[in-house]
């Protein structure tokens, strides 16, 4: 089963490992992200970080194979997108969210606007959050875990996008 579905650019970083899988209990960490499911050294960087919990790395096309597997699973494991864009692909390719999507940080950049504490967000950004909130994906923003769940179109509104 997935316990937690969530986007953050940092991926897997201290506050996964204090809070995350602390509150969500999980037997592995799934990331989607074509160009860390490449890269061996960051791959194992995230396991080092998460001791005992198994990490896996899936590209989109992988992770359309693989998704289905975790969610009948048995186990217990935590979606991590780095950016919204990837969740946006899955589900442009058939894939259904069978829970909540977190959406965590995303560092500021040229075009990005700030939206949350911590979050800043592209155009293409927030084109991939408007989409999946339009095919039925239940959006929460909460960056940092310390403020009151919004909506994405809460956040849109108090944003002023």
């Amino acid at each position: 089963m997935i316990a937690h579905y969530r986007v953050d650019s940092r991926v897997v970083h201290g506050q996964t490992t204090t809070r995350v899988t602390k509150e969500n209990p999980v037997d592995g960490v799934i990331i989607i992200d074509d160009q860390i499911a490449q890269d061996k050294f960051m791959l194992r960087v995230f396991a080092n970080t998460l001791g005992s919990i198994r990490v896996f790395g899936f590209s989109i096309s992988k992770a359309l194979v693989k998704l289905p597997e975790a969610v009948a699973s048995k186990k217990r494991y935590l979606v991590i997108f780095k950016t919204p864009e990837t969740a946006r692909a899955l589900v442009e390719q058939g894939f259904t969210f069978d829970g909540v999507l977190n959406c965590g940080p995303q560092p500021n950049c040229e075009g990005a606007r700030l939206v949350e504490k911590m979050l800043y967000l592209t155009r293409s950004q927030i084109d991939a959050l408007d989409f999946l909130d339009s095919h039925g994906v239940k959006l929460v923003i909460n960056p940092a875990f310390t403020t009151p769940d919004l909506t994405w179109p809460e956040a849109k509104r108090k944003a002023g996008i």
